[in-house]
């Protein structure tokens, strides 16, 4: 290889890193925008500054806290396709998986996928957390919230909002599907099969003075449910007790989430869905692969 065909293959990766990276403006925005709604919505319930808009005060302060907790979740995953662009699939052919050139390999694929995405990514989910965070203290003001229970929502959040900016750059098409089974259809499912336990025999004395092993497992199972979903699980830490009177566990959870994100980050780290992974072409009119 020629020295001047090197730099050229050299300024293409320079190139193709500089473009492939997210620009940072788009990001900032909806941070940015994420703030501001966060602020807005408790300045519209609070009428702070003097504002007198429709329904405002309409909202107790005591349920402040879950309202604005489910607005930053809400926001989470509603930004969470927004952050980085889609990526691009790209099979090559067996005359490019035979080019050798010294920037490709796995260790420059860990990078390559650290620094462009998964930095990146924790960031924005740090940010929303910490928003979420500010804006709680700030309540704790006017309305009991204690300090763990603040550290245990931004954690969630920020586990919550990561995840899903994994699932979007991993499975762009399932997305929809699976955010709703997670924030949806779970929760409501367990309602429902507690509803109908209710209306059998077994749970006639009620849902939590049932005895017998079949009681104690729905109640198992409805715990484990409130717990991994996100909203309810974002209320139970900020009240301490979820949807079903059980006390809320933390740890447990938490340790779920993060071997979620664990696993859904491997591929990436790996390179298997690198998003590098595009053709960049040489002034000869040869395509460098990263």
């Amino acid at each position: 290889m020629t020295l001047k065909k090197r730099n050229c293959k050299l300024m293409a990766v320079n190139n193709a890193i500089s473009t492939a990276r997210f620009p940072p403006l788009r990001m900032a925005a909806l941070l940015a925008a994420t703030v501001l709604l966060e602020a807005g919505v408790a300045c519209w319930a609070l009428g702070a500054g003097g504002l007198k808009l429709p329904l405002s005060g309409a909202i107790p302060v005591e349920v402040l806290p879950q309202v604005l907790g489910g607005l930053a979740l809400t926001l989470a995953v509603f930004f969470a396709p927004l952050f980085f662009p889609p990526r691009e699939k790209r099979e090559e052919s067996s005359e490019e998986r035979g080019a050798a050139w010294p920037m490709r390999g796995p260790r420059f694929s860990f990078l390559s996928s650290l620094s462009s995405f998964l930095v990146p990514a924790a960031f924005a989910a740090v940010w929303q957390a910490a928003a979420l965070s500010f804006a709680l203290l700030v309540l704790a003001r006017i309305t009991p919230v204690a300090s763990a229970s603040i550290l245990q929502a931004g954690v969630w959040l920020a586990l919550c909002a990561l995840a899903s900016i994994l699932l979007a750059q991993l499975f762009p098409r399932a997305f929809a599907g699976a955010m709703f089974i997670w924030l949806v259809a779970l929760p409501v499912s367990g309602y429902f099969l507690v509803e109908t336990f209710l209306s059998s025999p077994s749970g006639a004395s009620g849902w939590s003075q049932a005895a017998g092993g079949q009681a104690a497992v729905l109640r198992s199972l409805m715990h484990w449910v409130l717990s991994l979903s996100p909203g309810t699980a974002l209320c139970g830490s900020l009240t301490g007790v979820l949807a079903d009177g059980s006390v809320w566990a933390w740890k447990g959870p938490f340790l779920l989430l993060c071997i979620l994100n664990a696993l859904l980050a491997w591929p990436v780290l790996r390179g298997a869905r690198p998003g590098l992974r595009t053709r960049y072409p040489l002034p000869s009119g040869e395509r460098v692969a990263l």
